[in-house]
């Protein structure tokens, strides 16, 4: 027996405590190494972060008149069923309201037609309405003032 009065499973060793520091110290280390290695894992396997998209980019737009059958469709308008829309408002002397009525109705109406069939006229159509109108609300602004202006 020891010549300590304490009992064998009392007694505490010095060397244990040291070797329990340095190993936990070591686990904490070899903790640290497997959590960096999994972040650098993660990150060689992730797909890089897209660069910001600026908000005033409107390639888009010269895509869809370049490629797209809407885009086909709507450059045709400008110069096609838009002024001819244009020159039919204005030629029956409507106020930009009942153009914008009448506009409506004519685009539920072609836009129906297009939902059923879609063809290239009722596309060509669907488009030539808006912008016709579009063309149509200066020309309703000159007229309105010139009768403002003239008094009648």
């Amino acid at each position: 027996m020891s010549s300590s009065s304490e009992p064998w499973w009392n007694a505490q060793d010095s060397d244990a405590d040291d070797r329990r520091q340095e190993e936990s110290e070591v686990l904490a280390e070899a903790a640290a190494d497997l959590r960096d290695a999994a972040e650098m894992m993660r990150d060689a396997s992730a797909p890089p972060v897209p660069d910001k998209e600026s908000s005033w980019d409107f390639s888009w737009l010269t895509e869809m008149g370049k490629r797209g059958a809407n885009g086909w469709a709507f450059t045709r308008a400008l110069w096609s069923t838009g002024p001819a829309w244009t020159v039919f408002l204005a030629t029956q002397g409507f106020e930009f309201w009942t153009a914008t009525g009448i506009t409506f109705l004519g685009f539920i109406v072609i836009g129906g037609m297009h939902l059923r069939a879609e063809r290239k006229t009722t596309r060509l159509l669907t488009w030539g309405l808006p912008v016709g109108l579009a063309y149509y609300a200066p020309v309703a602004i000159v007229f309105g003032l010139g009768k403002v202006l003239v008094g009648g």
